[in-house]
């Protein structure tokens, strides 16, 4: 069990095509725009920001550059700005990327992803910007009912132009109650904010003691979903794994049932998998015909 837990659980290293820039979905891009957090979380999956394990190109360092990409890239029609966190970008990088990023026609959203906006929002909501040429979406990393606070709520409303999600890892000893979780969603709603997705803690270093299960997962999250009503709990359990984004639908015949949600290979989107219960992560093996066929096409890209 131990040899799953790394600093680069989700393969990201694979997905980097310039400084600061993962490519790992068709339609979406990825930008790294800072490497640091307000705080450091102890069930973060990206330790390496922080314990000197850093990827090489982690962060955007021309923005020129990105830009020159994602004009090319016209398939893309995404970016999730995230990090470290979003929000503690420098302000000039932020602004070169969105002006330019609101002139690309075939571009349909930018995400901005923060949990510096949970911990302080009076100062973070300052940062977000008041204005983007196309649809914006900020969503927070939210793990307790408690963070949804009355001057988060007043940040929300203060950008009623914009669409605010949560997302919320699922963590052994810190979230994994039916209730808990029920209540997450009650309140960011009440706060005007939609919950997005609830994720599988990834097995990086040192993320061992908040691992629960799929078993032990699908029972939290089924538990909540039936403490709530169809308007809040719109929301997908999930895996990011190397080979996408695997969405955790429940027990069959004593195996979890997985449905790619998006893949790395867009024809798995759709395909179903099954695993152990009792496994605390899944992704999809090099020997799937359909993942295979995807690996053997980057290799001979690559010249590996």
């Amino acid at each position: 069990m131990s040899e799953l837990y790394k600093y680069d659980p989700s393969n990201e290293a694979k997905n980097f095509r310039i400084p600061g820039l993962q490519h790992k979905y068709r339609e979406t891009v990825l930008l790294f725009v800072a490497e640091n957090c307000h705080s450091i979380c102890d069930w973060c999956f990206r330790k390496r920001l922080f314990e000197g394990e850093s990827l090489e190109n982690d962060v955007v360092v021309d923005p020129q550059q990105a830009l020159k990409y994602l004009q090319n890239e016209t398939e893309v029609r995404s970016v999730l700005m995230s990090g470290g966190d979003a929000l503690l970008a420098e302000s000039d990088l932020l602004d070169k990327l969105l002006n330019g990023m609101g002139t690309i026609e075939h571009l349909h959203d930018v995400r901005i992803g923060s949990r510096a906006i949970v911990h302080d929002p009076a100062r973070y909501g300052k940062k977000i910007p008041a204005y983007y040429a196309k649809k914006l979406y900020i969503v927070a990393h939210i793990v307790r009912p408690e963070e949804i606070s009355h001057n988060l709520a007043d940040v929300v409303k203060s950008f009623p132009h914009y669409t605010f999600y949560i997302q919320t890892p699922l963590l052994k000893g810190v979230n994994d109650d039916p209730n808990l979780l029920s209540e997450i969603w009650y309140k960011a709603s009440e706060a005007g904010m939609q919950p997005y997705y609830v994720f599988q803690c990834r097995p990086t270093h040192g993320n061992q003691r908040y691992s629960l299960s799929l078993r032990e997962g699908h029972e939290v999250f089924s538990g909540a979903q039936s403490l709530s009503t169809g308007v809040v709990k719109p929301c997908r359990y999930v895996m990011s794994t190397g080979s996408g984004k695997w969405e955790i639908l429940g027990i069959d015949q004593g195996d979890i049932v997985l449905r790619c949600h998006q893949g790395v290979n867009p024809l798995m989107v759709g395909s179903l998998r099954r695993t152990d219960p009792d496994d605390v992560w899944w992704d999809l093996p090099d020997s799937d015909p359909i993942h295979r066929r995807m690996i053997d096409q980057r290799q001979k890209v690559s010249g590996e």
